[in-house]
């Protein structure tokens, strides 16, 4: 492992993404539409210019994470890469319905759809449907298929015990303690995914909405992981 391997967050109103700095740099999802100017003006402030990004991870097709991965790609000419059961919800631009787990999901499912449902379409470059080694970009770790909040949602796992996760889980309101994710495609999967996170990260845990956290806080509050 590079010992200045980095995980930086870059937050866009309600999300996040993250800018991962090792002997190479990558991107973990972009934000809504609409968002490439606040990453670019972020890397610009850390020194980096856009052609040093050499990967754009999309942890799933949802518009707060796939929304500017067009733009970006452009941009920067990176690769894209996604889980393969994504591409329908990238090449379309649409996220597509949401099921919810909870009554904080069938609150803000119809709003969501409304407000959130549609963004610049993105053709992967690189499909993920097992393990894939981020060494050929210059980081020393993988990215791992975590499906649950949809079906190809992916998960990149760090050297450092580090690991970005996307909606694997959210932080809690009002308290920000770590949760279920307020909507879940297939809620066994989900948790068989945040089990395989769980069992193979000891460093800090960067979602989306909130965190981040270390594992033992999320095993206190989360108990299906077990």
């Amino acid at each position: 492992m590079s010992p200045s391997q980095q995980v930086i967050p870059v937050r866009i109103g309600f999300t996040t993404a993250y800018i991962v700095r090792d002997e190479g740099t990558i991107m973990v999802d972009t934000g809504f539409p609409g968002s490439e100017e606040i990453i670019l003006s972020f890397l610009e402030k850390h020194g980096l210019s856009p052609d040093e990004v050499r990967l754009i991870i999309v942890t799933h097709g949802h518009a707060d994470h796939a929304g500017s991965a067009a733009a970006l790609k452009e941009v920067t000419g990176a690769l894209v890469a996604a889980g393969h059961l994504e591409v329908g919800r990238l090449r379309t631009g649409r996220s597509g319905k949401l099921a919810p787990t909870g009554l904080a999901g069938h609150i803000f499912r119809l709003y969501c759809e409304r407000k959130f449902n549609r963004y610049p379409p993105v053709e992967p470059d690189i499909l993920i449907d097992s393990n894939y080694d981020l060494i050929v970009h210059g980081v020393h770790g993988r990215i791992v298929p975590t499906p649950g909040h949809t079906a190809g949602s992916v998960s990149v796992l760090l050297e450092s015990g580090d690991a970005i996760v996307g909606d694997l889980f959210f932080a809690s309101f009002p308290f920000g303690s770590p949760a279920v994710p307020y909507f879940a495609d297939d809620f066994y999967e989900w948790n068989g995914s945040i089990r395989s996170v769980l069992e193979r990260s000891t460093g800090r845990i960067y979602i989306a909405h909130g965190g981040p956290f270390d594992v033992e806080t999320i095993k206190q509050h989360l108990p299906y992981w077990r």
